[in-house]
């Protein structure tokens, strides 16, 4: 399963200041855990700083792909020009991912152009101007809307990954069972699913227990990525024991080399 490293993201005090102070290392450091952990991409949050978001993403880019060579760089942002920066700018040799677009035309209009030029993978969130799906239903009909969208657009579907949009089942108890069961329908239209995973546990204690707990069943419904903290083992364990408990690692590899790496609970 493909993993998305969260933690440079500057809702969290400590990035902030990183990314306001212009402090490079403690922003590798971040980065390299997270590859050492298994991410496969570095996803890169800059909303919330007191400076400019597109001069931010622009530092965080150049900080990043000068600092480790070929880094694959997931650009997380609600905001056009700043995805627009981040991709003029990065020149390495890894793999981009844009932090996504809706069912809602602006973004389809704007985005789903620059992610074709880019060739690069794109999240697509199954929400429209209307709000977020109840039913697994209502998930499947929206993405399968946006993917005839996102086609009709020149961008290769096999870049693809649908969200399917947890809610906090603190409030709305069907939810994750909705999740569970779009999963694959979503991924009979062709495409691959991806999911966060925080909200699922809002409001409730324990968090870490119910998201690692999600993650897992959400992994045998046939989920391909998820944006997670892979420094926390609890996470980490959930997704190496649930891909080898699943078949998906030949002779249980992974498993013992993370086991033997301490990567595990």
């Amino acid at each position: 399963m493909l993993i998305i490293g969260e933690r440079i993201n500057s809702t969290r005090p400590a990035i902030r200041k990183a990314i306001e102070d212009r402090n490079a290392s403690l922003i590798l450091k971040e980065a390299a855990a997270q590859i050492r952990s298994g991410a496969g991409f570095i996803d890169v949050n800059c909303a919330v700083t007191s400076g400019d978001e597109v001069q931010d993403m622009d530092w965080l880019m150049s900080v990043l792909q000068n600092g480790i060579a070929d880094v694959n760089i997931c650009i997380d942002s609600p905001n056009y020009l700043a995805i627009d920066k981040a991709l003029g700018v990065y020149n390495a040799k890894g793999t981009l991912m844009v932090n996504s677009i809706t069912g809602e035309s602006s973004r389809l209009d704007r985005i789903v152009p620059l992610a074709a030029k880019h060739n690069t993978k794109l999240i697509a969130l199954t929400m429209t101007e209307q709000g977020m799906p109840a039913t697994a239903q209502d998930r499947l009909d929206i993405a399968r809307r946006i993917l005839e969208q996102v086609k009709g657009r020149g961008f290769d579907a096999e870049n693809l990954y649908f969200d399917p949009l947890i809610r906090p089942i603190s409030t709305e108890p069907e939810q994750a069972r909705e999740f569970l069961k779009a999963i694959p329908l979503i991924k009979d239209l062709g495409v691959k699913t991806i999911c966060g995973l925080s909200n699922v546990s809002f409001g409730l204690p324990n968090r870490r227990l119910i998201n690692s707990t999600f993650l897992t069943m959400a992994i045998q419904s046939g989920l391909d990525a998820a944006i997670l903290d892979p420094t926390d083992k609890e996470m980490l364990s959930a997704i190496k024991t649930s891909g080898m408990l699943l078949g998906l690692d030949d002779f249980c590899a992974d498993y013992i080399k993370a086991f033997r790496e301490g990567q595990l609970v």
